[in-house]
């Protein structure tokens, strides 16, 4: 199950309000997937955002954890109801002949491997704002700027009970003479398709999720483009 929450702006944040207790099986989950981060140099046990919940106005409400437990809840999503769901960012270039862009991830990359997904995405830290998270990774993936993001806009709040992801998604027109250039370590392909199907291989269940919400968004669009 789904639930897509339409944004007119930037999403609002509230701090949890209660102490997460974790005990008994849950416990042992977060210690296991604490020492499995510590086995690998290149990963490790790093602050992350989880959601416990949005409002229909699109405040989330949002409390700090560690890496460890968002890999338990992505192990296991119907965990999330405890633990929270963890909160990323997708975003959607789109061309003016109305193409979008979407990524296969590397073989290295920790979340969704080989998988296609969105234009850009990534997770959020504790404090970080959602538009500079999706900023820095689109900087970071696919090598395009603010400045190459004309229109970039939050569009919808998407929480996933099937990946255990709550995830703020972006869309943005690609500005005229702006190219992608893709980081090799980190992105293995590019490809412009007017919708996940299109790729004709497997796409990631976030990116699916955050795809219905963005399709959401723009049916509600041109129906208040219509009534207008």
């Amino acid at each position: 199950m789904r639930a897509v929450i339409l944004l007119e702006d930037e999403p609002r944040f509230r701090s949890f309000p209660f102490y997460l207790s974790l005990e008994g099986a849950l416990a042992r989950a977060v210690a296991d997937a604490r020492n499995l981060l510590a086995r690998d140099a290149g990963r490790f046990d790093g602050p992350v955002a989880f959601c416990h919940g949005v409002s229909p106005e699109g405040t989330i409400l949002r409390r700090a954890g560690r890496y460890a437990e968002a890999l338990v809840v992505f192990e296991e999503p119907s965990l999330a109801y405890r633990l929270g769901f963890a909160l990323g960012v997708q975003l959607f270039v789109e061309r003016r002949e109305g193409v979008l862009l979407f990524q296969l991830r590397g073989p290295s990359i920790g979340r969704d491997p080989l998988l296609w997904t969105a234009s850009a995405s990534g997770g959020l830290t504790p404090k970080e704002e959602p538009r500079a998270a999706i900023l820095a990774d689109a900087a970071e993936e696919i090598g395009l700027s603010e400045t190459d993001l004309n229109d970039l806009r939050a569009v919808a709040v998407c929480v996933n009970d099937v990946s255990g992801s709550a995830l703020v998604v972006y869309h943005a027109r690609l500005r005229e003479g702006a190219e992608p250039t893709p980081d090799q370590r980190k992105v293995a392909e590019l490809h412009w398709a007017r919708d996940p199907g299109a790729i004709g291989a497997q796409v990631s269940g976030d990116t699916i999720a955050s795809w219905e919400a963005l399709e959401t968004w723009l049916t509600a669009r041109r129906e208040r483009s219509v009534a207008g």
